[in-house]
Parts: C-alpha cells; sequence; structure tokens
C-alpha cells in the first residue's frame, strides 16, 4: 500500500554552515528600550500642551538644567524689573539718606539698591524669603509693592511645579523594571504532550508585584495576498488568557508557557524554518508596585536565535530548612531534551495520516514489529507510530 519510507522526526540535524547573527536593530533591546525615533514631527507644539509629561519625560541631566534655569531665569528677571524701576526713579548710585532728603513729597521705592547686583540679590531674596533685611521696598512705592507680590506669586508656582515633577521623576516604576528578570533565551519542548515554547520570569525585590500581567507579542514582516508590504506586523501569542495562567503571583521564577496550536503563529516553524526565519517575539510584563501603587511595565524581545529548540529549564527551587530557596544562578540555565525536529503543524499531519489507516486500531499498542501489545496478534509490518516522539514509520504492507 505505502512505498517503503522512514520518516523519523528525531534525527538529528546534520550541522550546516554557521550562521551569523542578523545585524538589524532589535525591535525591542534585551532592557526594554524600544528602538523607534519619530522624524519629521511637524507639530511641535503638541508637546508643549502636555508639558508636565513632556518635562518629567526628560533625561536627568536635561530636568536638572530646566529646573534650575526656570529659578535662575525670573531671578535675573524681576531683578531687571527691579533696576528698571529705580532707574526711572533715579534711585541708583545714590545713598539712602540724600535720596530721602531730595525725596521731597516722594519717598524712595527702594532701600540698599544701589545697582543690577543689589537688585539680582534682592530679587534672590525675595523668591526664596530669604530676608537679610538691608534690602527692602518702600510701602509707599507701589509698582515696588506689585512687583514683590507677582514675584512671590510666580515663585509659588514655579515650586510647586518643580517639586511635583521632582517627585514623580524620583518615584516613577521604570527603575522598578531593572529587579524583574527575564531569562535570555526561550526554548521550545513537550509540556504534558503539548508542544510548548517557554520562558521564565522572576523578581528580585521581597516587595511583589501586585495583579502581574504577563503578555506577549510576535512582530514579523510579511507580505497580504494584494501585495502590500506589512514590515512590523504584530500578532498576539496566547499565554493563558482565557484560563488565567497570564495573571501572575510573582513569588518566586515562574516559566511561562505558550501552547503551540492551530491557533499558534508558530504552528509552522520546525527547527529548520526557525533558522531561516527572521522574527522577534516581544514579552511585556505589568503590574502594580506595592510601595508606592503606581503601574509598572517591563519588556524584553527574543529573535530566532535566542530560541532553544529540544531543551528545559533547569529547577532553581528547593526546599531547605521548611523554606524555599531559589538559586538564581540557575535562572537561565537550560538542558536538552528529545525533540523532533519538526513542526507541531507537520507532527499533527503524520498523527492524523497514522489514525486514519484501515488496518490501524491502536496507536499505542503496535509496536515496530507489527505485534498488537494487546492482543499479540501479527497483524503485519503495516504501520508503527510511536507518539512520544513523533517517529512514524511507513512500511509496503507484505
Amino acid at each position: 500500500m505505502y512505498p517503503l519510507t522512514k520518516l523519523d522526526c528525531n534525527a538529528e540535524t546534520k550541522p550546516g554552515p554557521k550562521r551569523t547573527i542578523r545585524e538589524q536593530l532589535r525591535y525591542v533591546s534585551k532592557d526594554g528600550k524600544c528602538h523607534v525615533n519619530l522624524c519629521n514631527v511637524s507639530e511641535r507644539g503638541r508637546y508643549l500642551s502636555d508639558i508636565f509629561t513632556s518635562f518629567v519625560d526628560l533625561q536627568y541631566r536635561w530636568f536638572l538644567f530646566v529646573f534650575m534655569m526656570c529659578y535662575i531665569v525670573t531671578w535675573f528677571l524681576f531683578a531687571g524689573l527691579y533696576y528698571m524701576t529705580a532707574a526711572l526713579r533715579g534711585e541708583l548710585g545714590q545713598p539712602f539718606e540724600n535720596l530721602e532728603a531730595n525725596a521731597g513729597d516722594q519717598k524712595p521705592c527702594y532701600f540698599g539698591l544701589d545697582g543690577f547686583i543689589s537688585a539680582l540679590l534682592f530679587s534672590v531674596e525675595t523668591q526664596r524669603t530669604i530676608g537679610y533685611g538691608s534690602r527692602t521696598v518702600s510701602p509707599s512705592c507701589y509698582e515696588g509693592v506689585l512687583l514683590v507680590m507677582m514675584q512671590c506669586i510666580v515663585g509659588s508656582m514655579i515650586d510647586a511645579l518643580m517639586v511635583g515633577c521632582m517627585f514623580v521623576k524620583i518615584s516613577r516604576p521604570k527603575k522598578r523594571a531593572e529587579t524583574l528578570l527575564f531569562s535570555r533565551t526561550c526554548v521550545i519542548a513537550h509540556r504534558d504532550d503539548q508542544l510548548c515554547l517557554m520562558f521564565r520570569l522572576g523578581d528580585l525585590r521581597e516587595s511583589h508585584m501586585v495583579d502581574a500581567k504577563v503578555r506577549a507579542k510576535l512582530i514579523k514582516s510579511r507580505q497580504t495576498a494584494e501585495g502590500e508590504f506589512l514590515p512590523l506586523e504584530q500578532t498576539e501569542i496566547d499565554l493563558g488568557y482565557e484560563t488565567g495562567s497570564d495573571r501572575l503571583f510573582l513569588v518566586e521564577p515562574q516559566v511561562i508557557q505558550h501552547n503551540i496550536d492551530t491557533k499558534s503563529p508558530l504552528w509552522e516553524l520546525g527547527p529548520d524554518q526557525l533558522r531561516r526565519q527572521q522574527f522577534e517575539i516581544i514579552v511585556i510584563l505589568e503590574g502594580i508596585v506595592e510601595a508606592t501603587g503606581m503601574m509598572c511595565q517591563a519588556k524584553t524581545s527574543y529573535i530566532e536565535t535566542e530560541i532553544e529548540w529540544g531543551a528545559r529549564f533547569e529547577p532553581c527551587m528547593t526546599l531547605e530548612k521548611g523554606s524555599f530557596k531559589v538559586d538564581l544562578r540557575r535562572f537561565h540555565s537550560t538542558y536538552q531534551v528529545p525533540l523532533p525536529n519538526c513542526s507541531a503543524s507537520q507532527a499533527h499531519q503524520l498523527l492524523a495520516k497514522a489514525q486514519s489507516h484501515k488496518l490501524y486500531r491502536d496507536w499505542e499498542t503496535w509496536d515496530s514489529d507489527g505485534r498488537c501489545e494487546l492482543s499479540g496478534q501479527q497483524c503485519g509490518p503495516v504501520l508503527c507510530l510511536h507518539y512520544k516522539s513523533f517517529e512514524v514509520l511507513l512500511w509496503k504492507q507484505s
């Protein structure tokens, strides 16, 4: 019925020429930075409409620079106004006794203001409420009183804005993501007779993430049936959304699995296809920081060269003296396991072909000689299927 054929998915792949890791940039780096740069932005005024977020998003060196410039600019601005007011009234460069003697009914506006430096010191003392007492404004000088009131209001607004921005900048949960660990590689192996893609997550802090959730996406370029090129198409990778497996209690390192079924984007990919394809798997871990109540997000990525076919993660947790001990030295360690060199789709087709054979009865009971282990009857070397190892032998019927 069938020609003499042997399809062995367990056969080792012959080593080919050494592949060089692709030089192109990642969509997301291993530490979670997105390599996307916006250019030719015409409406930059939109950033000013949300100036608080724009200010908080600045790097620390620019943040501190703007922080200092906000105060320095206001000091010099009001110093110039004080100096100009005193110059228009002719009070610069004269002792206070002469001003009071020559003023008549008009009282002097400023006490101890004889130049721009003294005006600058008066501006700093007023805004920072230092109050040395040597430089003051006269209560009979309405324009001077008005300037002092304006500077106090502007200074209070700047203080509120700067303190708020500094607090948000320091307490942002971005640094919390640095204590969340992702395994360096993904592994593909069987778990409960199901081919799975697995990676490991961990948390270094004793204060745990609240309501932690994990999700993953596959980034891959493709061309549509109409010829349209999609450079970065995003496909969702199911990590157990319907069963709740994507919601984690991240106290100890956990291995997250994705079942490679017919709905999986990895259904058609075997080890050979993995070596030829170019794609990227983005993993996103989100949770609430227990100490601050803010949402934290950590990201990483895996390219095709960082997926180990036929491997599992080494156990890193043991029970010692009534408590669980986690050895983080084994967090990234893997070990090899037997796995056929064919995709989940190919293995499914081989199994379906074997089960549809007329003389096929129980795929787990046939040995390599074609003898049924249940009845002991010699049925002829028709078909031998070892499902656990996906090894299929198709023999010519005698």
